[in-house]
């Protein structure tokens, strides 16, 4: 990849590219800037792959701008490239970006505060509101590891994350992960999230040691290295599940790798529930 290049795909820089700017058009001073986020910038970007990104806006969308970024959205929508079908983002406004905010505490549920953002969920092709992008997780990714398509370095107007502020989120994430999982059974039973649940926890406990934000691929070869050896054929399955580009989620899931996907699910919570942070 030559360092002009945003991803290994010449024709999805393309499209990043003139995604971005139509949308600092659309926006005009309301625009700072556009960041891939998720595997993108972090790594093991394949081509099941959701393309996440962030724009990042001076202040909150004004109900024109809205009908503005709908109307860029659609138009990117239907170009004719396989890239257009998955792409993931939220407009996040920098008062909100500096003040930080987490999908769950320790209690539950985070519904203190008016967390959502305008987002636009994998392939859909309308906008809504959402506080999915509203964590820790996707700031310090930002900061840290984002590649910028249009805009200032992020580390020029945003705080760093601390590795302890990280834990948390990511303690308090899977404990509550742990606390959903008959709701993802009856919502989630495919088999693209069968492996995903796997592949993520095995990511995300990473994470929680490391105080960073790490790749699916690096967490798998963590969890085989750290966790108990009787995971490893289910991780490995799970893996190599995510290599087959046809996985979907409109596949039911295999009744018994489901069953020990959950089971993982639970057993990555009370990790989860045990770590100590430090002081």
């Amino acid at each position: 990849m030559s360092k002009e290049s945003l991803t290994p795909y010449s024709e999805l820089d393309a499209t990043l590219k003139g995604h971005a700017e139509v949308l600092k058009e659309a926006l005009r001073e309301n625009f700072t800037g556009f960041y891939l986020i998720g595997s993108l910038a972090i790594g093991d970007f394949d081509l099941t792959s959701d393309i996440d990104f962030i724009v990042v806006t001076e202040r909150q969308l004004s109900g024109t701008e809205v009908k503005e970024v709908q109307k860029a959205h659609l138009d990117t929508c239907n170009q004719d490239t396989r890239w257009v079908k998955h792409l993931e983002y939220s407009f996040f406004p920098k008062p909100m970006l500096l003040k930080n905010s987490s999908r769950y505490t320790e209690k539950g549920p985070n519904t203190a505060e008016d967390r959502d953002l305008w987002y636009f969920n994998n392939g859909s092709k309308r906008i809504e509101k959402s506080g999915h992008d509203n964590t820790l997780v996707t700031r310090w990714t930002l900061r840290e590891k984002s590649v910028a398509v249009l805009g200032p370095e992020p580390a020029t107007f945003m705080q760093r994350i601390e590795p302890n502020e990280l834990r948390r989120e990511i303690r308090d994430d899977l404990i509550n992960w742990g606390k959903e999982i008959e709701q993802f059974s009856s919502i989630h039973f495919n088999r693209f999230h069968q492996a995903f649940f796997v592949l993520n926890s095995c990511r995300v406990l990473r994470d929680l040691y490391e105080g960073r934000v790490t790749s699916k691929l690096d967490g798998v070869k963590w969890a085989k290295d750290r966790l108990d050896p009787k995971w490893i054929l289910l991780i490995d399955f799970c893996w190599q599940e995510r290599q087959d580009t046809s996985i979907s989620i409109h596949q039911p899931a295999d009744p018994e790798v489901f069953r020990q996907a959950m089971e993982f699910v639970g057993y990555a919570a009370k990790l989860g529930r045990d770590y100590q942070l430090s002081s």
